[in-house]
């Protein structure tokens, strides 16, 4: 991971702080999509060992009108979903990423 391990944790626990509402998995998929780590939900499932239906779940959670992520694929017979981040979701980066 670009960072390593503890600095994604970091931005996790920084996303987090700034939305209170996101889960773990929420903000690490957040924190996943910003990074460049994975911008589908069976990568960032196989990257992170976490089921592939728990991942789905959490995406739908996350996305809708005025939520951090977009759909912007999915393929119909693996569930495969690309996700982007919203104007929301970068907003929330902003304000958890320290400033320099």
């Amino acid at each position: 991971m670009p960072g390593g391990e503890e600095d994604f944790l970091a931005l996790v626990a920084a996303i987090r702080a700034e939305d209170a509402t996101l889960s773990p998995l929420g903000a690490g998929i957040i924190a996943a999509l910003s990074q460049g780590i994975a911008d589908d939900s069976r990568t960032f499932a196989r990257l992170f060992g976490i089921a592939h239906a728990l991942v789905l779940r959490e995406i739908n959670l996350l996305s809708g009108p005025e939520t951090p992520i977009e759909m912007i694929r999915r393929d119909a017979r693996t569930q495969r979903t690309y996700l982007k981040l919203t104007v929301k979701g970068e907003a929330l980066l902003a304000r958890a990423l320290p400033h320099s």
